[in-house]
């Protein structure tokens, strides 16, 4: 069965980033989850994985409102990024404002669009989603 191996979550909020650690590691079965209090963060170890020749991400579930670097910031500068693969993008946040989500569909790596915090059906959403970009497989529990 084919499953995530790599999963970056980016959020400031602690308990929040340990919750969907877990959820990335339970449902969505990505084998390693790194997380990130920020988009810079992220990004910054993103870049030095691929001058180092390492794997990029499978899946990034992506907060909107950080410091430093926020998702849209985060958005537009892995847009810029000589990835050799598509990575697959989760927004995750508190944001159910149309302006956001309309926003979001105008990333091509922004697969899906969820509300804080996650519930069984929007992480049974975002297996479906997965199977249908990546390909994985899951089975209904």
């Amino acid at each position: 069965m084919k499953t995530p191996k790599l999963a970056y979550v980016v959020e400031d909020d602690r308990i929040t980033a340990a919750i969907t650690e877990l959820i990335a590691k339970k449902n969505l079965r990505c084998r390693t989850v790194k997380t990130f209090d920020n988009g810079q963060l992220a990004f910054d170890q993103l870049t030095a994985t691929l001058q180092a020749g390492g794997d990029v991400p499978d899946l990034i579930l992506l907060d909107l409102n950080m410091p430093l670097m926020d998702g849209w910031e985060f958005l537009d500068a892995l847009g810029s990024l000589p990835l050799t693969r598509p990575v697959c993008v989760f927004v995750l946040t508190s944001s159910i404002h149309p302006d956001d989500m309309a926003k979001a569909t105008h990333y091509d790596q922004v697969k899906g669009y969820f509300s804080k915090p996650l519930d069984k059906p929007n992480v049974a959403r975002m297996q479906g989603l997965l199977q249908e970009v990546g390909g994985y497989q899951y089975q209904a529990h």
